[in-house]
């Protein structure tokens, strides 16, 4: 019988398979607080449950797919930068981020990212495979043990390898345990899906009833100059993007943040900032400022801090919150997908067989 990855299992399919094989109700919840409350890596070390129940566990189920091949650890701020392998030898890429008073875990939800912007380190790289829920849900439990915070409540960001709205189906059925309280337990305010595009699939995000923020990759105020950055999230218009976004707004989830890379001499002009400030007037929509974090291929310059100012000075007061999101692990591999490309081909083997066409990206 070949084994299951139990993380894959929604908590409805655990507490079924667990009534299935003869146990009582309460073996499941002993058997998910396992999983989620003390990230359990295997079921040898779930000593509350008989060992008979652990033994048949294991021959049914395995707990994770992924391990952790490389790990880069920032010595100016603590970031620490995960190169994961899955079951097939593909690789991912997951990020630690401490600050004084939280953590956050930077998520990957496909094997590499079928668009093609052109500013981004994993686009460099293709498009592999989508991720099971279970194998974006290693990421975050396989981060949370190594850094010693079963007992925290970290914020997550789906903001690492992939387009997340185009493995929708996955990435609900993981936040459906993110959100469960014998999951992770997290609500709308510790958990953000970035997205580039897509607004049909804003709207089912909206509609799926899981609680997530939302944030949108915009990085140009007109439609021409944000298909030259990002020529097929460009698809569709910054109009339907705008107006899904407001559609989530509407559908009682928190306020949209609008998020901007500012790529020097690109769109950092006065007449950039004066129409993103035109786009956001009177919004129910905050704007998040990424300074450009160069990867090691270059071909864009970082926005010095004065230009930065100016840019902040010229959306005030018509925006109706701006921040400006400073990096972290600047002294590593820090670009998104830095790491996981300058380690292409050196282990990845059957991940190379399998890569498989990009999603369609035009819904």
């Amino acid at each position: 019988m070949q084994r299951q990855h139990i993380r894959h299992l929604s908590l409805e399919e655990l507490r079924a398979a667990a009534l299935a094989m003869g146990e009582p109700e309460y073996r499941y919840r002993q058997i998910a607080t396992a999983l989620y409350a003390r990230l359990a890596g295997d079921f040898d070390g779930m000593t509350d449950l008989p060992r008979g129940l652990r033994a048949a566990l294991g021959e049914r189920f395995f707990v994770s797919a992924a391990r952790a091949v490389a790990v880069q650890s920032s010595d100016a701020d603590g970031t620490r930068k995960y190169l994961l392998e899955l079951i097939d030898g593909a690789r991912i890429e997951s990020v630690l981020m401490r600050y004084e008073r939280r953590a956050t875990i930077c998520v990957s939800t496909q094997v590499g990212c079928p668009l093609d912007c052109v500013f981004c380190e994993t686009a460099k790289g293709g498009f592999r495979r989508n991720l099971s829920a279970g194998e974006i849900l290693d990421q975050i439990c396989t981060l949370k043990a190594e850094a010693d915070l079963a007992s925290a409540k970290v914020n997550i960001v789906f903001m690492g390898m992939g387009e997340p709205l185009l493995n929708l189906g996955e990435l609900v059925r993981a936040m459906r345990t993110l959100n469960h309280p014998l999951g992770l337990d997290l609500g709308a305010k510790r958990i953000t899906v970035s997205t580039s595009s897509f607004p049909d699939r804003i709207r089912a995000l909206a509609d799926s009833g899981v609680a997530c923020s939302l944030a949108l990759s915009l990085n140009a105020p007109t439609d021409a100059k944000r298909k030259e950055i990002m020529p097929k999230a460009s698809c569709f218009s910054i109009a339907e993007l705008l107006d899904a976004a407001r559609y989530f707004v509407r559908s009682g989830r928190r306020r949209v943040t609008l998020e901007y890379v500012l790529l020097a001499g690109v769109n950092t002009g006065d007449e950039d900032a004066d129409a993103l400030a035109h786009l956001v007037r009177s919004q129910p929509f905050k704007l998040n400022l990424i300074p450009y974090n160069p990867g090691r291929s270059g071909g864009f310059a970082p926005t010095d801090e004065a230009q930065i100012d100016r840019f902040v000075g010229r959306l005030l007061p018509s925006a109706p919150a701006v921040t400006v999101r400073r990096s972290r692990g600047a002294d590593i591999d820090a670009a998104c997908g830095q790491l996981w490309t300058d380690n292409l081909g050196r282990s990845e083997g059957s991940a190379q067989a399998t890569a498989g066409e990009a999603p369609p990206i035009s819904t």
